[in-house]
């Protein structure tokens, strides 16, 4: 190490942990005379505390001491002639090779202090000021220790820092001063005596500062209001940019010498070193928090991926080994510790769960376009293209990240679940919608056939059964004033079969299918008047749903075996025609349509003889068990003109007879005969008995 009487000049940056740096501290804290060997000794040390080569150099690029090869400059004293080169990161030594660049320029100054003698204050006060500025971190609080330290080298009164923004300079430290407006000052080049100094970026000071006419008259009263009457400034320097002034005013009546001015010079030097290393350790801390919180931020994402994994997989495998949607929001319910909630697509809970002895706080429906709200996601699930309903999470024990981000994963599960049971649900509507077809249409050995396979799928065909026969009369029209396309018209034609299904809430159409716009439904035990009232309800809940379609029915008669479906198809086919060109109702009843019933009848199928035993079957019957003379006394009625009195007459009974007998016909046949309309019927079928009737088997004799 050089020889030479050393002074302490720097209290040097000391690092923890760090051994190889205490030589080079020792080093910092002393003022060798021999320059040279001073540079010999911090290439040593500064090479020992990196691991690898460093070398000094001047501001030509002239190795002073080190090693000789080119290699980056690392650092560089402020007035840039001296530098460390080496390769590669120091980390956190940078600050301390900083201190060590900025201590070799001191030493390298022709005007620094000589050695010999005690310390003298401008020395402590450098010392000091290197020490303080060198390892404060704050950017405000160097330029608080700058200005506090300038302040009492200069014998000053007032001292400020200013630094450039853009196109002109701002005070951003400042002590000492008496008015407030003096801490707040802004300069533009030319203005003041730091004006001055951003312009010709050279020192500048004055002796009388309220009489000197070298700077502009901008801050005068300012000056005047802070009693100033000589000032100095100096330009701060970063690596040859300007960036700020240094400067001092006193209130007193004296001048700043030359040796002020250079006193100013150092201190400006290592003032700039101190905020370049104050930002640079700001910019490092911010990378660090960053870095930091990227690490955070990543090791929550990992943790999220991997439960949300887990969840996943726990669905999957929920959903692949059959379970339905109530297995599904039992294991997201578990998973996450929140309450979970399907709905349908008219709004209605299909499936719940809340976790533990917590009670489900969900609503028991939910509009059809449900929107996410704080600590509530909804998300639509869907099947075969189609919206067929939501999901709900409410926020439990999971974080609302993770909510989030499984959101969308329990909606697919449930779509997955709703698929299953979707193609499960289709391969038996498959399998009914074939036997609906046998049954109706098929060969007597496909009907035997039929009916197997129908007890087999759960489907009771017992009692009296009716075929409901419907037609969708305007979709084509509606599409086209809709504007629809193929597929959306395809897609109400289903939703209009759901809704006949939908309607019959007990069961009573045990077999329902659709072929284009017919509609066709099997129904056990449904008398006339809950036929009518079934095909009035399919109609309003249609209608509600696409208020311009238009449904008409056709009903069959009651048939006991559903071997004679095909016969009730007919019949409902029948009944449907008349309605199509009777119009006035929704639904017509086959045995309600009298002769309408023969007319629109095929003609290889006339059905005469049905409507005279459904007409006169119950009165040839009666007269034959009972000797009675019910169908001559109808004959007789009609032959008077439906009148009692005449019938009466004719037949030699009492007109409280006649009216006994006309009250036994209705009970037997239905048959209201003070109605126009069964008048018409029953004189109708009693035409064709007689027709029908032959010699040989007469009908009894008169009586």
């Amino acid at each position: 190490m050089a020889t030479a009487e050393r002074v302490a000049v720097l209290a040097p940056i000391v690092i923890d942990g760090e051994p190889a740096a205490e030589p080079l501290a020792t080093l910092l804290g002393t003022q060798p005379v021999d320059v040279a060997g001073a540079a010999a000794d911090l290439a040593g040390l500064a090479a020992a505390l990196l691991g690898r080569p460093v070398s000094v150099v001047d501001a030509a690029s002239g190795v002073l001491a080190g090693d000789s090869r080119s290699m980056p400059r690392q650092v560089v004293a402020p007035d840039g002639t001296v530098a460390l080169c080496w390769t590669g990161d120091a980390g956190r030594r940078h600050p301390m090779l900083t201190q060590a660049c900025v201590w070799l320029a001191l030493l390298r100054r022709p005007d620094r202090p000589a050695p010999a003698g005690p310390a003298e204050p401008e020395s402590e006060a450098v010392r000091e000021v290197v020490q303080q500025l060198l390892s404060v971190r704050d950017v405000d609080q160097v330029l608080t220790s700058i200005a506090e330290r300038t302040l009492r080298v200069l014998d000053a009164d007032i001292c400020g820092v200013m630094l450039r923004e853009g196109d002109l300079v701002r005070m951003r430290a400042c002590v000492g001063n008496r008015v407030a407006e003096t801490a707040r000052l802004r300069m533009r080049r030319g203005q003041g005596l730091a004006g001055l100094v951003f312009d010709t970026g050279r020192p500048a000071k004055v002796d009388t500062y309220l009489e000197d006419r070298t700077i502009s008259p901008d801050f005068m009263s300012l000056a005047a209001k802070e009693e100033t009457r000589s000032a100095l400034a100096v330009p701060l320097r970063l690596h040859g940019e300007f960036i700020g002034v240094l400067e001092v005013w006193r209130r007193r009546p004296s001048m700043f010498t030359g040796a002020d001015e250079r006193r100013m010079v150092v201190l400006a030097d290592i003032a700039t070193v101190a905020i370049d290393n104050a930002r640079l350790h700001d910019e490092q801390a911010a990378a660090t928090a960053e870095a930091e919180q990227a690490r955070d931020a990543l090791q929550r994402q990992v943790a999220l991926l991997d439960r949300s994994s887990r969840l996943q997989q726990s669905l999957l495998t929920t959903v692949i080994e059959g379970g339905g949607l109530p297995a599904v929001v039992h294991a997201v319910a578990s998973e996450l510790g929140c309450e979970v909630g399907v709905y349908g697509p008219d709004g209605a809970m299909i499936a719940s769960h809340a976790p533990g002895p917590l009670e489900l706080s969900l609503p028991a429906r939910l509009p059809a376009r449900g929107r996410s709200v704080a600590g509530r996601w909804v998300r639509p699930v869907y099947a075969d293209g189609d919206q067929v309903g939501q999901v709900v999470l409410v926020l439990g024990e999971a974080t609302a990240e993770l909510m989030e981000a499984v959101a969308g994963q329990v909606a697919m599960a449930c779509s997955l679940a709703l698929l299953r049971e979707r193609a499960a649900s289709r391969a038996r509507a498959q399998a009914v919608d074939q036997v609906l077809w046998d049954l109706l249409q098929g060969p007597v050995e496909h009907r035997v056939a039929a009916r197997t396979r129908a007890q087999q799928l759960g489907i009771t065909l017992h009692g009296a059964l009716r075929v409901l026969h419907g037609r969708i009369e305007n979709v084509e029209e509606v599409a086209a004033e809709q504007g629809w396309d193929t597929s959306h018209t395809d897609k109400v034609r289903r939703g209009i079969l759901r809704a006949v299904r939908g309607v019959d809430e007990t069961r009573r159409l045990p077999l329902t299918g659709m072929r284009g716009d017919l509609l066709v439904a099997v129904a056990a035990e449904l008398s006339r008047a809950a036929a009518k009232d079934l095909a009035a309800a399919t109609c309003a809940a249609i209608h509600a749903e696409w208020p311009g379609l238009r449904l008409t029915w056709g009903i069959s008669r009651e048939h006991p075996n559903p071997i004679e479906l095909p016969t009730a198809l007919s019949e409902a086919e029948t009944a449907l025609a008349a309605a199509r060109r009777l119009g006035g109702r929704n639904a017509f009843l086959y045995e309600e349509l009298g002769i309408v019933r023969l007319l629109l009848g095929s003609g290889n199928d006339p059905d005469l003889q049905t409507f005279i035993d459904e007409m006169t079957g119950p009165l040839v019957a009666y007269d034959r068990e009972n000797d009675g003379a019910l169908i001559r006394t109808l004959r007789a009625f009609f032959d008077a003109d439906c009148s009692q009195r005449v019938a009466a007459e004719r037949l030699f009974v009492h007109h409280k007879t006649l009216r006994y007998r006309l009250e036994r016909i209705r009970q037997l046949t239905g048959l209201d005969l003070s109605r126009h309309e069964d008048r018409m019927r029953a004189d109708f079928a009693l035409r064709l008995l007689q027709i029908n009737q032959t010699a040989d088997d007469g009908a009894a004799p008169a009586r």
